[in-house]
């Protein structure tokens, strides 16, 4: 793993729900502080190489049944603009 797959790891496991809220804010991706705190919830329970496409994908099914199929596409796009 390079290193800017460790920062991207790093940063997964430590984003807060404000600072994901922000980012959403940013890039135009409604959340809500339900919604984020799920997602951190998810990022925390273990660790996910976002980098691996089939590793992402199973995370983002988990993501759309613990919220909404459409939050989970914002997030998988929001997730490979960091990452390509």
């Amino acid at each position: 793993m390079n290193v800017y797959h460790k920062i991207v790891q790093h940063k997964m496991k430590s984003i807060t729900a404000n600072e994901l809220m922000m980012y959403a804010k940013e890039y135009n991706v409604p959340l809500s502080q339900k919604d984020a705190e799920t997602i951190i919830q998810m990022m925390r329970e273990k660790t996910i190489d976002m980098f691996n496409e089939q590793a992402r994908k199973n995370w983002i099914r988990e993501l759309a049944q613990r919220t909404s199929p459409q939050l989970a596409k914002q997030a998988n796009d929001f997730i490979r603009q960091f990452i390509q």
